[in-house]
């Protein structure tokens, strides 16, 4: 019987192994977790999340699992409900240019969730997340009709992150796998909606819920058809496959050993197609000291994709405000970088934000147009009275050619958990982080669990003395 892609991907992590990964992907494992847990920290308190967590509080049975920086303990599945809605929310989590979206926040929800056993190494963890890394990026980027919606394609990678936890073989991943296939969230393009705000976003909360439930029902005999991911008019197999337990992942660029050395960070907390304009406008502004009210006219020149998002001058919501691309850049430049880091309610309907934002026009370059997935251009033009003055970005901050060292996730860390958790307990988690390697993961999960009384009154006096 021909072996089907869901069998070699299964085959190949379960047999993945501490001793075959190298320290720089076992560091970037480390910073993916650090990255999750900090976009974690303001996500969770969005409407959006809250409402995930109520339902998920309400829906799952108690368990061992903790909602991050909350009280309640649920079953593994409805924890990582909770907590891949938090990392996901705001649209400031990781993500990987050949999949099209964002893997961290399906993933290490679901490693942390399932790692709430006795015992658990932390080693397993890392492991365990570069496994799922792998397997969702992969099938993600064979999606022979990109719908740029991560929900597709991230339950695969909590079905491998449970399936490990749990012990499954490759026969039982595999049909875990192929359930997904069929179970999980099958979403057009959310750029196409012309309710692009809603709190749905990209469904990577209940991919989790279908990747994690597929490996459970595996674990009970229950199958899936193997071939799904080797449907022509939906994958290209090759894509999935290609150099796999070969040492290197298919890159444009070359061969990169293992996907998620090629995720990128986000600084800002909006789409990633908004990122190079927000940059270079930013760049114009700081260069040539330019006054807000000195400003005529702003063109943004981008590639079709951006163009495409609701690009509201006003937009009535979060999420809507994370998709407009003269809405972050206006907010940006009047209100400065760190209204971004993290946009909030507080930043919507701002007069003088909604004035810059109808000064700026969208326009597709279709030179531009073939540079994307690989790259997000953006070319800004600012007209004033005394000059007109232009930039190019290509690549933002946070891709793998400009990648940020540690210190640069932990300054992230620290901006977005500010007047939220305690500097301290930011420092500790990334120190349990940095201690996985060696050590058990209850320390971390420890400190994942709700500020208690020291931290309350130490975040007081911190509010007090900012204040």
């Amino acid at each position: 019987m021909k072996e089907w892609v869901t069998n070699k991907l299964a085959s190949w992590a379960v047999d993945l192994r501490p001793e075959d990964l190298p320290d720089e992907v076992l560091a970037k494992a480390e910073d993916c977790i650090i990255d999750a847990i900090a976009c974690a920290v303001p996500g969770s308190f969005a409407d959006g999340a809250r409402r995930i967590h109520s339902v998920a509080k309400s829906t799952f049975r108690e368990g061992d699992s903790v909602i991050w920086f909350a009280t309640e303990r649920l079953h593994p599945t409805g924890a990582a409900f909770a907590n891949a809605a938090s990392a996901s929310i705001l649209d400031i989590d990781d993500g990987h240019r050949h999949a099209n979206g964002h893997p961290g926040a399906a993933v290490v929800p679901t490693a942390l969730a399932v790692a709430s056993r006795p015992g658990a190494r932390g080693i397993d963890v890392l492991t365990n997340v570069v496994a799922s890394y792998e397997a969702c990026i992969r099938i993600g980027m064979s999606e022979i009709r990109k719908s740029y919606h991560t929900g597709n394609w991230s339950g695969f990678g909590a079905t491998v992150a449970a399936g490990r936890a749990t012990g499954l073989n490759a026969e039982q991943l595999a049909n875990a796998l192929a359930i997904t296939g069929y179970h999980g969230p099958r979403i057009a393009d959310l750029t196409l909606s012309q309710d692009m705000g809603a709190n749905v976003k990209e469904s990577i909360p209940w991919s989790v819920v279908a990747g994690m439930t597929a490996a459970d029902l595996a674990t009970q005999g229950f199958s899936g058809c193997r071939d799904v991911l080797d449907i022509e008019e939906r994958f290209n197999p090759d894509n999935a496959l290609k150099g796999l337990g070969e040492g290197f992942f298919p890159a444009n660029i070359g061969p990169v050993s293992h996907a998620i050395l090629r995720t990128y960070f986000k600084r800002y907390a909006c789409c990633r197609w908004v990122h190079s304009a927000v940059e270079a406008l930013l760049e114009i502004i700081q260069e040539q000291n330019i006054s807000i009210d000195d400003i005529q006219s702003i063109r943004v020149e981008t590639f079709l994709q951006a163009v495409n998002l609701n690009n509201l001058a006003d937009p009535p919501t979060l999420e809507s405000a994370q998709y407009s691309v003269p809405y972050c850049m206006a907010v940006a430049a009047v209100l400065g970088e760190s209204a971004l880091m993290p946009l909030s309610v507080d930043s919507l309907h701002h007069p003088t934000a909604v004035q810059l934002a109808k000064k700026i026009t969208v326009e597709r370059c279709e030179k531009m147009d073939p540079e994307f997935p690989f790259k997000n251009p953006a070319r800004v033009t600012v007209t004033t009275a005394s000059g007109t003055f232009v930039v190019f970005i290509t690549v933002p901050w946070g891709e793998p050619d400009r990648s940020p060292d540690r210190a640069d996730l932990v300054a992230k860390f620290h901006t977005l958990a500010r007047g939220r958790i305690p500097e301290d307990r930011v420092l500790n988690i990334v120190t349990a982080v940095d201690g996985l390697r060696d050590g058990m993961v209850q320390p971390l999960l420890d400190l994942l669990t709700a500020p208690d009384d020291d931290d309350i009154v130490a975040l007081g006096a911190s509010r007090h003395s900012a204040g």
